[in-house]
């Protein structure tokens, strides 16, 4: 994007006026957590830069009573009332007139009462359910702002360039617990039983980053060592009565990972406390509100003894993540939401960093490979994508860019950067660009200065075309003739096929990472940057070669046919590093589904793999198996079994070498997740010794022997049961989620199991049952997520979608990217042009302006896999009969 095409989107943003902006906010809540309502009263200090005697500030869902001004400026007895208040819905406003004019170059203090109720809805300032220790229901009140929702906790100037102090006091009960972002100054008892609590006036911040909460509550505690400050920081878990030491794990991850921060970015952790929390109704993951992060419980808690291993490693990643926005998002923010991946993308990148720093037995880089880089790959390689800097101009569309493109390849981005500048001038960079930037906002264009005055290479040079260009580039390799070079050529890869001329204009910077058989240790420098250049590489001297050393850069690559047959030999020998083996395979399956090559190119390449040994090569195997088998679900029952039969002689094995049982009890993990996928990819391909097995522990598991599984087997089981079984199984694995005493990433393994059931019967009970109080409304996707794996019941599902679509409009009215959500799992994965249309007509005169980039990301799929089977059915049916199994 051109700038002045930047400084146009920053022209038509909606902002607030800026005649009057905010200093600092003195906050008083009183919420009543069995009336569900609270009432409050802001007094804001204002600075007035222009004569005016309007204001107007973000309010949603409240109700103002009254506004005033008092200032010195004014020269009145008494506050100045005013003269009229006016709420604007779609504008999420209020306007407040005054008789008088307000001089500019003055303060002035505006006070508001209002009144609010704790909402459901999972947004602004929000009741959630928990059970305590007796069993009894119970209430506590809680907060999620960002991205704009604190506007409906209290009036505010809700733009996160409009900083300022808080000063928060919670009038609540005697017995209950309050929390904000900073610590307690005092609490003193008022009538009624109730107590004022009041907290420490916060450093500058965005009103997005201001929290609290009030309930029953239990701590445990830890404290940095003050190595790095010589002041240790109390760190606390917070959780409703009986669950605190469930915090263990995250509390040891936070002390460790707070230190290791304040150390690499140079700067102190600023606050004097750090309170994390998990609350039980919690639509996003976590939020790194300053100084007291929100966690869904599953992302916070864990039982050493049952918890699995796949959880206990996301517990580690999200508490890293959250905690790196302590410094990249809330002591520098961006400077408006356009800039949201500087948040997000950043904090996935070094986020992975520090559990690879306290637990390097993880292999977290290799799963950053899948989980991230492919992530992104997928979704970007739509023309519905966006870029990771994408110009937001109105609150609607703020929320669609909370995805994979902002967080995964802003990730892979700041990835592929370090590695080619080098950690240590990296670091060095983000060091300048914090302290420059502390307590303030800051843009991309910001970070590049500071990690090009660090590195001495021009960064925003290059990576302006990786962060506001949409989409990515696949690199085409010939051979030169007489064997010494290689030409490569980039074009715009897109997942529907090749990029007409109009979509294929970027020419990016791609750092090659060449590598062979005689180089592997060396780094290239060579990079790509222009359409297309000859390198100098002697094919006729290696027995292989490879771009894209370790799978760093953002791009797909392919290569002659000698070359691949070559890189097959090589993975078939054990040749190649992990990381390169699943880009390698990646980038088959991809080049195959796109048509840049055949379907059946990507299966005798599979071949190569046949003695692979590790979970995170296997796991990019399995995405891309299943990926096949979605879009020739519905293809003949011959077709399928064909394809069942190719996993079998894939997965059976795995599970016959690996056991269903550890040898070791110090197992690594992540051979226990292998065996675990193992195990399911092979019962959910028939292979009836792993279902017979299955089965019979199955049994034994619910008549109470909890030996038979262990924590990671326990997910895969469930699925292959109920994939296999009928009303039985289905139940027993019910029953199970309903069962609060079970740990909560396994009661929840237990719900995304139960769509596996391919009983249409039971699937519709299972639709109904998704939309009652046994599933929190942040749950209801884990109860439909499988249901789209049996081609036979997408239709249920999507009749489902369009039947309670009024219901879950209303459901998530607050928070409409879970309509996204639910949108995807609903259509995603239909096949076929028609059924594409019919969709596309049935959202026509429906309001999606908050989702709409979902739907069309959606209907893109469904059209590009269209076009791949349509290319590759007979090429897919020729491979199996040349190749029966």
């Amino acid at each position: 994007m051109c700038t002045s095409a930047v400084h146009n989107a920053i022209e038509e943003r909606e902002l607030l006026p800026t005649n009057v902006t905010p200093v600092h906010y003195d906050l008083l809540l009183a919420p009543d957590l069995d009336a569900l309502a609270y009432t409050g009263e802001v007094q804001i200090r204002v600075r007035v830069n222009e004569p005016t005697d309007k204001i107007v500030l973000h309010a949603n869902e409240l109700e103002i009573q009254e506004a005033s001004l008092t200032s010195a400026a004014l020269q009145l007895d008494g506050p100045l009332r005013a003269t009229s208040i006016t709420l604007e819905k779609d504008d999420e406003t209020a306007h407040l007139a005054f008789s008088q004019l307000l001089p500019s170059s003055t303060e002035a203090t505006l006070t508001i009462k209002f009144g609010g109720i704790l909402n459901d809805l999972m947004v602004g300032f929000y009741r959630s359910k928990y059970t305590d220790a007796n069993g009894a229901a119970k209430n506590m009140a809680t907060t999620q702002f960002e991205p704009t929702d604190a506007r409906r906790a209290f009036p505010c100037w809700d733009e996160p360039m409009q900083k300022a102090t808080f000063a928060v006091t919670l009038r609540v009960r005697e017995n209950l617990t309050a929390l904000s972002n900073m610590d307690v100054s005092k609490s003193v008892p008022v009538d009624g039983g109730l107590k004022e609590v009041s907290f420490n006036t916060t450093p500058i911040m965005s009103t997005y980053l201001l929290a609290f909460v009030v309930g029953e509550l239990e701590y445990i505690e830890s404290y940095t060592s003050g190595a790095h400050n010589g002041r240790p920081i109390p760190c606390r878990i917070y959780t409703a009565p009986g669950k605190s030491e469930k915090g263990r794990f995250a509390l040891n991850v936070a002390v460790q990972v707070l230190e290791y921060f304040a150390d690499v970015f140079g700067i102190e952790y600023p606050l004097p406390k750090l309170d994390q929390i998990a609350i039980s109704d919690f639509e996003a993951g976590a939020m790194e509100n300053w100084g007291l992060i929100t966690y869904r419980e599953v992302a916070l808690l864990v039982d050493e003894a049952t918890t699995s291993s796949r959880a206990k490693q996301h517990v580690a990643y999200v508490v890293s993540h959250e905690l790196a926005h302590q410094w990249f998002g809330n002591l520098v923010t961006m400077e408006w939401w356009s800039e949201l991946w500087l948040n997000e993308g950043f904090a996935t990148w070094v986020g992975t960093l520090a559990v690879d720093h306290v637990y390097p037995e993880y292999h977290i880089w290799t799963q950053f490979l899948v989980d991230d880089l492919q992530r992104a790959l997928a979704l970007d390689a739509l023309r519905s994508s966006h870029p990771i800097q994408v110009p937001v101009r109105r609150s609607s569309e703020i929320s669609q860019i909370f995805d994979a493109i902002s967080y995964s390849k802003g990730g892979s981005a700041i990835r592929m950067l370090s590695s080619y500048i080098g950690l240590e001038s990296f670091f060095k960079g983000v060091r300048a660009y914090l302290r420059k930037h502390k307590y303030a906002n800051a843009s991309t264009e910001d970070l590049w200065m500071a990690l090009s005055e660090a590195s001495g290479v021009n960064v925003s040079q290059f990576m302006a075309l990786w962060t506001r260009t949409i989409g990515y580039p696949i690199l085409t390799v010939t051979e030169a003739e007489g064997g010494k070079q290689i030409r490569v050529r980039q074009n715009r890869y897109l997942s529907a096929g090749v990029a007409n001329e109009n979509e294929d204009e970027t020419v990016w910077w791609v750092p090659l990472g060449i590598e062979t058989s005689v180089s592997k240790d060396s780094h290239s420098t060579d990079v790509l940057t222009t359409r297309e250049a000859t390198f100098d590489l002697d094919v006729s001297s290696t027995k292989w070669y490879k771009l894209n050393r370790d799978t760093v850069g953002i791009y797909r690559v392919k290569y002659p046919a000698s070359a691949v047959a070559n890189l097959a030999r090589a993975i078939a020998n054990g040749e190649l590093s992990t990381n390169d083996r699943i880009g390698v395979i990646a980038d088959a399956a991809s080049l195959a589904s796109s048509g840049h090559s055949n379907t059946s190119d990507f299966l005798t390449f599979l071949r190569a793999y046949s003695n692979e040994t590790e979970f995170v090569a296997w796991q990019e195997i399995v995405l891309r198996i299943d990926a096949l088998k979605s879009v020739w679900a519905t293809e003949s029952e011959e077709t399928r079994e064909q394809l069942r039969a190719l996993c079998r002689t894939l997965f059976s094995p795995l599970v016959q070498r690996l056991t269903w049982d550890a040898i070791d009890a110090n197992e690594d993990s992540l051979v226990s997740r292998l065996r675990a996928l193992a195990i399911r990819a092979a019962g959910f391909a028939g292979d009836s010794e792993v279902i017979s097995e299955t089965n019979r522990r199955f049994q034994a598991f619910f008549a109470g022997d909890r030996s038979v599984f262990n924590t990671d087997t326990l997910r895969a089981a469930f699925a292959v049961a109920i994939r296999n079984g009928g009303r039985d199984e289905f139940e027993k694995v019910k029953s199970y989620y309903l069962d609060s005493a079970n740990p909560v990433d396994q009661q929840l393994a237990a719900l995304s199991s139960l769509g596996f059931t391919t009983d249409p019967a039971i699937v519709d009970e299972l639709l109904e049952f998704a939309l009652t109080d046994a599933v929190r409304n942040q749950d209801v996707h884990q109860a439909i997520v499988a249901i789209n794996t049996h081609g036979a019941n997408r239709e249920r599902l999507w009749q489902w979608y369009q039947d309670k679509y009024d219901l879950l409009v209303g459901r998530y009215r607050a928070s409409m990217n879970y309509m996204g959500i639910l949108v995807r799992l609903s259509i995603a994965e239909f096949v076929g042009n028609a059924k594409a249309d019919e969709v596309e007509l049935y959202f026509a005169d429906k309001n999606t302006a908050k989702f709409q980039r979902v739907i069309d990301q959606s209907l893109e799929k469904i059209r590009s896999n269209t076009v791949w089977l349509n290319k590759d059915r007979e090429d897919v049916e020729g491979w199996f009969a040349s190749n029966r199994l």
